[in-house]
C-alpha cells in the first residue's frame, strides 16, 4: 500500500472518529419527575429514560425537608441546572423552589414557599427561562391580595422576587405556565377572576412589571384553564385549552391574535371525543396541534387529540384505557426522533401513573413505564423534557455564562443572540449541528452586543449551537417551530 492511499485510509479514520464523537455529543435523554417514591418513601423523583422512552433510571430521590412531590416542567437555566418547584416538603411544607445540578447531583431548595401575604405560595407548574437569563413562574395561591403572584428567580444569585399580585378583577389563581413573545412580553391564564370569573389571558413586561389583562374568559366561550400555557402557531396566532366551558361544557381549543386581540374559539369538546383538556398544546414537526383531555372518549378516559389550524379539523386519535382515577392532565413534547411523550399521574397497572409515547406518523401509542411507587417513582405529574446529553455529563460540558442569551426560543426562524460586554464572545464563530451532530449552519459575530441569525431554510426541530473562539467554547439548544 503506497503513502497517498494510507494517508486517505488515514483521514477517513479520522472523519469517522470525528462523528462518533459528535454523535455521542448528540445523543439526548429524556427528563421528568415524580411525586411520590424514590429512595426516602414518599417526596418524590427526578428521573430520566433515553431518547426512546425507555431505560428509566432515578438520578436522585428527593427529601422531605428540601421539598417534595415535584411537579410540572423542570427547565434547564444558562448556568446548566435545573430547575423546578414542589407542591410540598420546604420549611413550611408548602412547596419549594429548586435547583439540581445534574452533573454534581446537588439539589437545594433555593426558596421555600409560605401561606405569608409577602410572598406567593402552592405553585402548579414549571418556571420559564426568559430571555434576560431570568426564570418565570406562577403561584395559584397567596400574595399581597391572596390570588397568587408571578414569581421571579435570578439564577445567578438564587433570589426569588414577586412582581406582581394577582386580584379577582384582573385574573386570579393562575396554576399554569408562562411563555414569552419575541416582544419581550410574558403571556399566561387564570383560571378565575376577570370580568366573568372564568380566568383571563394576561401579559406582563419583564422590563418593567407592567400586567395587562388581554381578554376575559366567559361560560360561553370556555372558562378555566387547567395546568395551561399558551403556544405560538406557525400562523403567528396563540393556541390553548380551557378545561370547561364552550357549547357542551367541556372546554375548548381557541386561538388568541395579540396584534388585535381577538378570542376565537376553534373547536368545542365533546363527551365522545375527548372532554376537559389539560395542560398546553404543541405543534408537531407536521404542523398539527397535539394535545390530552382528562376525561371523555370511548373509556371516559381522556384522548390524546390532533387539531389542523389549517382547516379546523379536529381528531381523536387515542382513547386512554387503563382505569384511570383523575383527570389531572399535562402536556405532550415531541422529541428530537420525531415521537411525541407525555405521562398520566394515576392510572395502569399500580395505579401510580406512567410514561408514553405516542408516534404521530404511524398513530401508534406505547406505554413505556408504569410506576409503582417506590425506588422509581410513582405518580408522574409533570412534562417530559429534552436534554442532550453534553449539558449533563462530563462530555463537552456546557460552559456556564450567564451572560449569553438566545432569544426567542422556540424560534420561528428569526432569532437573537446577545451577550455582555464582559464575555469574549465578539470574533468568534457561531456553528449549528442538528441532532445527528451534522453542522448545518455557521456565521462570523463580530457585533460586541448581539447578533441576529436567520435560520429561515431549516427545518423545524431540535438544534444545539456552539459559539467558538480562541479561547473558549459556549453551547447550548434551542428549537426551530
Amino acid at each position: 500500500m503506497n503513502i497517498k492511499n494510507m494517508k486517505k485510509i488515514v483521514t477517513l479514520i479520522s472523519l469517522s472518529l470525528l462523528l462518533m464523537i459528535e454523535l455521542v455529543t448528540a445523543q439526548s435523554h429524556l427528563w421528568g419527575t415524580c411525586g411520590s417514591g424514590g429512595a426516602h418513601g414518599l417526596p418524590g423523583t427526578i428521573f430520566r429514560t433515553d431518547i426512546n422512552g425507555n431505560n428509566l433510571d432515578t438520578v436522585y430521590s428527593l427529601v422531605n425537608s428540601l421539598g417534595s412531590f415535584p411537579l410540572g416542567t423542570m427547565v434547564m437555566a444558562n448556568n446548566g441546572k435545573f430547575y423546578g418547584v414542589t407542591y410540598q416538603g420546604g420549611a413550611g411544607n408548602f412547596g419549594v423552589c429548586y435547583s439540581y445540578d445534574p452533573i454534581s447531583d446537588i439539589f437545594t431548595d433555593i426558596h421555600d414557599f409560605s401561606t405569608s401575604l409577602s410572598f406567593g405560595g402552592i405553585a402548579n407548574s414549571g418556571m420559564l427561562l426568559a430571555s434576560n437569563g431570568k426564570l418565570y413562574g406562577l403561584t395559584e395561591q397567596f400574595g399581597m391580595h391572596g390570588e397568587g403572584v408571578i414569581y421571579c428567580i435570578d439564577p445567578n444569585t438564587n433570589i426569588y422576587s414577586d412582581i406582581y399580585n394577582f386580584s379577582l378583577s384582573t385574573g386570579a389563581y393562575p396554576n399554569g405556565i408562562l411563555m414569552q413573545l419575541s416582544n419581550g412580553k410574558l403571556y399566561g391564564m387564570t383560571t378565575s377572576g376577570g370580568a366573568y370569573n372564568g380566568g383571563v389571558i394576561f401579559s406582563l413586561n419583564p422590563a418593567d412589571s407592567i400586567y395587562s389583562l388581554l381578554y376575559s374568559f366567559d361560560t360561553l366561550h370556555g372558562i378555566s384553564p387547567y395546568y395551561g400555557g399558551l403556544l405560538k402557531a406557525t400562523d403567528g396566532k396563540l393556541y390553548g385549552l380551557t378545561q370547561q366551558g364552550g357549547t357542551n361544557n367541556n372546554g375548548v381549543i381557541f386561538s388568541f391574535d395579540t396584534a388585535t386581540n381577538i378570542y376565537t374559539v376553534v373547536y368545542d369538546f365533546d363527551s365522545i371525543h375527548g372532554s376537559h383538556p389539560g395542560g398546553s398544546l404543541i405543534q408537531a414537526t407536521n404542523g398539527l396541534l397535539y394535545g390530552m383531555t382528562g376525561d371523555g372518549g370511548t373509556y371516559v378516559e381522556g384522548v390524546i387529540f390532533s387539531f389542523d389550524i389549517n382547516s379546523n379539523s379536529y381528531i381523536d386519535l387515542y382513547d386512554f384505557n387503563d382505569s384511570s382515577q383523575t383527570t389531572i392532565c399535562r402536556s405532550l413534547m415531541q422529541a428530537s426522533n420525531g415521537l411525541l411523550f407525555g405521562t398520566r399521574f394515576k392510572s395502569g397497572l399500580h395505579q401510580y401513573g406512567k410514561k408514553f409515547s405516542f408516534d404521530i406518523s404511524t398513530n401508534i401509542y406505547n406505554t413505556k413505564y408504569y410506576f409503582d411507587g417506590g425506588m422509581y417513582g410513582g405518580n408522574p405529574d409533570c412534562d417530559i423534557i429534552e436534554i442532550p446529553d453534553s449539558l449533563t455529563t462530563g462530555i463537552k460540558a456546557f460552559n456556564k455564562k450567564e451572560g449569553l442569551t438566545l432569544y426567542p426560543n422556540p424560534t420561528s426562524g428569526i432569532f437573537t443572540l446577545s451577550y455582555n460586554s464582559q464575555l469574549s464572545i465578539h470574533n468568534s464563530q457561531l456553528k449549528i449541528y442538528d441532532v445527528l451532530g451534522q453542522e448545518v449552519y455557521t456565521q462570523a459575530i463580530t457585533n460586541p452586543n448581539q447578533t441576529t441569525i436567520i435560520i429561515s431554510q431549516l427545518s423545524n426541530g431540535v438544534y444545539f449551537y456552539q459559539v467558538i473562539n480562541n479561547k473558549e467554547t459556549v453551547r447550548g439548544k434551542f428549537v426551530k417551530e
